[in-house]
């Protein structure tokens, strides 16, 4: 995004052994109401978030001539409302996993964030990540979240209202976390050449200036998407950290009295893996409830998981499987009004070429219904990571559909 078009412009106690079912409920029984979403037939990469009143907003990234263009729309009265532009540029950095996102946080007030080429170096992983605010009349000038300057990967961007550091539980403040590749050497993909991978943190003040950059982590997986849910007693993180001997299980941090603690790993699935899986967790928070959901593949089994915490992420239950066998992940998760859990994912269909977009129902019981198929999109990467967010009695959700038309879509699901 250039600065020039901005300037115009979640007491469960889930336990038991891991099972699965490969059972799928119809369509009309899943009771799938698609709806249209105002973008271009091009349109992917979405993002799905909830204002504090409990409106869903919907964003997402569309190519225009020779650049792209980061849109959203909001909610009301069972449709999507207009399409409005955040931003426009030619120098972004767009990747299927690594994706901006327009983040409401009340009476009107905006986060943005998407990421753009460093000006220096030659790197295809030389990108930066910036942020921007609107106050409900204009957008602050664009900042970048790090200062390191360095033609190196930072990425992976995820944002929540955090206790600001000194402002006492009540004074919030748009906070995000990234991964940053300051410490590898010149936008090295995956730092084994160079230094590792890091997650760092920080706040913007209302000018949009970023105030309190720090690492949290120095030591992380190198591409997998991160998490970052607000809290009743401040804001919660997951990751896929990376262990001297490449062990790379899920780990999470909370950011307690404007500090961030240790990390913590909630289940350590022992998954070792050379590579970056490109494979990120999700969270999301009501209260201090929080449900983790991730995808592992430890001892060759691909596993999708859930873990629950009663107190903001300080402890964690014993972890459920959610998946209907082969599962490839892409995880989503989403807080239901009625304590239950929905968890989303994509599982192996049978047929190579296509993968099903799945959501299952964990009730505040423990048990799980079967999995219920979405929708059938291609098994290739162009599908992107599916979204919910919960809505009703159930969930509202977001994929992508390559080679449809549109290929951006939408649908409300009664569970």
């Amino acid at each position: 995004m250039t600065r020039s078009a901005l300037a115009a412009l979640a007491a469960l106690l889930i336990v038991g052994c891991e099972t699965g079912t490969s059972s799928d409920s119809s369509s009309d029984a899943l009771g799938i109401a698609e709806h249209t979403v105002p973008a271009g037939a091009d349109a992917a990469l979405p993002r799905l978030s909830l204002a504090p009143d409990g409106t869903p907003l919907l964003s997402w990234v569309q190519p225009e001539g020779d650049g792209h263009v980061l849109a959203y729309a909001t909610w009301a009265d069972s449709t999507w409302g207009d399409a409005r532009v955040v931003g426009r540029g030619r120098d972004w950095f767009v990747n299927w996993a690594d994706t901006p996102g327009v983040v409401p946080f009340g009476r009107g007030r905006l986060l943005t964030h998407w990421l753009q080429m460093h000006p220096e170096g030659d790197s295809p992983y030389a990108y930066d990540a910036a942020a921007s605010l609107f106050n409900g009349k204009s957008w602050t000038r664009p900042a970048l979240l790090h200062d390191d300057g360095r033609p190196a990967e930072h990425g992976f961007v995820s944002a929540a209202l955090v206790p600001s550091a000194g402002g006492g539980s009540e004074a919030r403040v748009p906070g995000l976390v990234w991964l940053d590749g300051r410490n590898q050497s010149g936008g090295d993909h995956g730092g084994h050449d160079g230094g590792a991978m890091t997650l760092r943190f920080a706040t913007l003040g209302p000018d949009g200036t970023p105030t309190s950059g720090q690492e949290v982590d120095g030591r992380v997986c190198d591409c997998c998407p991160t998490a970052l849910a607000a809290t009743a007693s401040g804001a919660v993180a997951a990751y896929r950290d990376r262990s001297e001997d490449e062990i790379r299980d899920i780990a999470v941090v909370r950011w307690v009295g404007g500090e961030w603690t240790d990390p913590v790993i909630p289940h350590a699935d022992g998954w070792r893996i050379e590579g970056c899986p490109v494979n990120g967790p999700a969270l999301d928070a009501v209260g201090d409830r929080v449900a983790l959901a991730w995808f592992t593949q430890a001892d060759d089994q691909p596993r999708v998981r859930l873990a629950v915490s009663e107190d903001g992420g300080a402890t964690w239950a014993a972890p459920t499987r959610i998946d209907a066998g082969t599962p490839i992940g892409r995880v989503t998760v989403a807080l239901l009004e009625n304590g239950d859990i929905a968890v989303g994912w994509l599982e192996a269909s049978g047929d190579a070429a296509n993968v099903r977009f799945q959501v299952r129902r964990v009730l505040t019981t423990g048990d799980a219904a079967a999995p219920l198929t979405i929708a059938e999109v291609p098994a290739d990467r162009a599908s992107g990571i599916p979204r919910i967010v919960r809505y009703g009695s159930g969930v509202l959700a977001a994929w992508t559909a390559p080679g449809a038309s549109p290929s951006l879509r939408t649908a409300t699901v009664s569970l």
